[in-house]
């Protein structure tokens, strides 16, 4: 099982400090009177309990990285003398059997002095592997919470595109019920007068443009061209209804026909239209839609001739509208965007979105 990078970083300064421990307490003896047996199995012995007495220190630091500082300082420092204590009292202890096992000349210091003179140097020692201790550890609890962080920003995300995926479904799928009741009525009159002809060509483009809504993602981005043959499909419905009172006319530049936009954005537009132009009025009325763009910006209208009555055609009101308006800013935020003017005869809503053709997409 392979090591954490902490705990390789532990165990290579653990042995790196004692190693070092080691060399430095032998130079002395070998610059002034040479390093005897006695004095190098006294160092190991020191060096080797000593790497054992750090993983102690080590444990309490560990164990204490979620306290707040004066509790990770109090219990550092208590493992700290502990550990140089039980260290120095160690030694103390060996040293006279050590002395004997290599049978050596050399007088051991007493214990008092020699326990003393070990605790205050090592003391020193422990507490500056203490403190290397206590920075990787803070270093990883930054790691874990960056991560924990990014998880949660993850999260949030993944729940924040849900969230968008489910108002644009909603938005989608706000089926005007005028439509429908009016759509359905119309069928109904047909076969009443017994124009099944008419009605069954009537229900087959409202199943057609049924299927087409319900069976696209939410958030799709369609060609405009496709978007434009959709509306075309909702409008011979409508034009079963109102006949030669509706006339339509689509303005599409070649090079725009592959521009992506979200799929049917214009056909509240055009259901505003019908409603507030059409429906009231007993002279024809034209609905125009045209594309164009600029720079980066594609720029769609959707406008008509009609005389609705001025308190239906407020701009910038109604569910449709609101609908669009709620849509581009959802998909596109600041660049998406509706404006709507009532004229002296007809009204005009004007969507601009970024321009994405369908050939850089794929």
């Amino acid at each position: 099982m392979s090591l954490k990078p902490e705990h390789r970083q532990t165990i290579a300064l653990v042995i790196a400090t004692w190693t070092l421990s080691g060399i430095l307490y032998i130079i002395p003896y070998h610059i002034f009177s040479g390093a005897s047996t006695y004095v190098t199995v006294s160092v190991t012995n020191i060096c080797v309990m000593g790497m054992l007495l750090s993983w102690g220190v080590w444990w309490t630091v560990r164990r204490t990285r979620h306290r707040n500082m004066a509790v990770r300082l109090a219990a550092m420092g208590l493992a700290v003398c502990l550990a140089s204590g039980l260290l120095a009292l160690i030694d103390a202890a060996t040293g006279e059997w050590i002395g004997r096992l290599v049978v050596s000349k050399q007088m051991a210091a007493p214990f008092g002095l020699r326990a003393t003179n070990n605790f205050i140097a090592l003391v020193w020692q422990f507490a500056l592997l203490g403190a290397a201790f206590t920075v990787i550890e803070a270093n990883k609890l930054t790691r874990e919470r960056e991560l924990e962080l990014a998880a949660a920003r993850e999260i949030a995300s993944r729940a924040e595109a849900a969230a968008s995926a489910a108002s644009l479904a909603a938005l989608r799928y706000q089926l005007n019920p005028h439509f429908l009741f009016n759509t359905l009525n119309a069928i109904s009159s047909l076969i009443v007068t017994k124009e099944y002809a008419t009605a069954d060509a009537m229900l087959a483009k409202l199943s057609e443009f049924l299927r087409a809504t319900l069976s696209s993602e939410p958030d799709a981005l369609l060609p405009l061209e496709d978007e434009l043959a959709t509306l075309q499909h909702y409008l011979e419905i409508e034009s079963v209804r109102f006949g030669e009172r509706l006339a339509v006319e689509f303005v599409c530049p070649p090079a725009l026909n592959g521009a992506l936009v979200p799929s049917f954005l214009l056909q509240p537009l055009i259901e505003n239209a019908i409603k507030y132009a059409l429906a009231p009025s007993a002279v024809p009325v034209t609905i125009r839609v045209e594309a164009s763009s600029e720079g980066d910006t594609l720029t769609i209208a959707v406008e008509d001739d009609g005389t609705g009555k001025e308190k239906d055609r407020k701009p910038g009101t109604g569910v449709g509208i609101a609908n669009v308006r709620q849509r581009l800013e959802t998909l596109y935020g600041a660049r998406g965007s509706i404006e709507t003017r009532k004229r002296e005869r007809g009204f005009v809503a004007i969507a601009r979105l970024p321009l994405d053709r369908r050939e850089a997409a794929a």
